[in-house]
């Protein structure tokens, strides 16, 4: 189909030129933008991080652009989605859209390392998930990254110092029986895959967890657990990024009257 889909921890969208006849049946309850215009305003306007929870983000940008590379160069929404990266970039100069705390310095401000606590498992193998593993909070002297696609993320990594990268099998062997905490930061959490995640950050091994996907992970929260959507969360995105919504509301208003849409 003649669409493009956007998939992050926080976001899941199908953008089509196309009107609701060409909505995907497998997101028919999330969020569908027809038409060259709205798709144009909107994909600007997230790719500014003027959309995000954390507004002003950085990794949004290049989430798009991921998304946009995986288009022809015959796609309907091909030329559409270059103008708004371009554009998207333009606001986040013109209007200093840079947010003090993003969603991957949550875990430094939630996690507080306990006696012997000296691990981090990270889950996810994407963009946050890298970031996060790639600058721990302080006290952590090791860092185990759980995915689905290891040999990939193996590589991505290679430089970022102590960090081991497994497949769901070989958790508990990486792990060695000591204590740590987690951060999750996947955008799969199909069935099979969100009960591994459950065992892990259910195990009495687990001290406390810091869940940065949109909808939280487990049904059941463990003590200790924090999610993006929890009000001191909130609160904290909140105080550090509060000079940020005035800016991002004007950058919103300027994307929408100087998005051009091309012929």
């Amino acid at each position: 189909m003649h669409g493009m889909l956007l998939h992050t921890c926080q976001r899941l969208e199908w953008y089509t030129v196309g009107g609701p006849a060409t909505r995907l049946p497998a997101l028919h309850d999330r969020p569908t933008v027809w038409g060259r215009r709205l798709a144009l305003v909107r994909l600007t306007q997230i790719a500014a991080g003027t959309r995000s929870l954390v507004l002003g983000e950085r990794f949004i940008h290049r989430q798009v652009l991921d998304a946009a590379g995986r288009l022809s160069s015959g796609h309907p929404l091909f030329h559409l989605t270059t103008d708004a990266l371009h554009l998207a970039q333009q606001a986040r100069e013109q209007f200093d859209l840079h947010a003090e705390v993003d969603y991957s310095d949550l875990p430094t401000l939630l996690l507080k390392p306990r006696g012997g606590t000296r691990q981090l498992l990270v889950i996810g193998g994407g963009m946050l998930a890298r970031a996060v593993a790639a600058a721990p909070p302080a006290g952590y002297e090791r860092v185990v990254m759980l995915t689905r696609g290891p040999r990939k993320l193996r590589r991505l990594v290679e430089g970022l110092g102590n960090v081991t990268v497994v497949r769901a099998p070989s958790l508990a062997a990486a792990l060695d029986g000591r204590p740590y905490d987690t951060v999750i930061a996947t955008t799969n959490l199909h069935p099979d895959y969100q009960s591994r995640v459950a065992d892990a950050v259910t195990s009495p091994l687990c001290g406390c967890v810091v869940d940065l996907c949109s909808t939280p992970a487990l049904d059941r929260r463990p003590e200790h657990y924090h999610h993006l959507y929890d009000p001191e969360v909130l609160r904290t995105l909140a105080a550090a990024n509060r000079d940020m919504a005035e800016r991002a509301a004007h950058a919103r208003q300027w994307i929408a009257q100087n998005a051009e849409v091309p012929a």
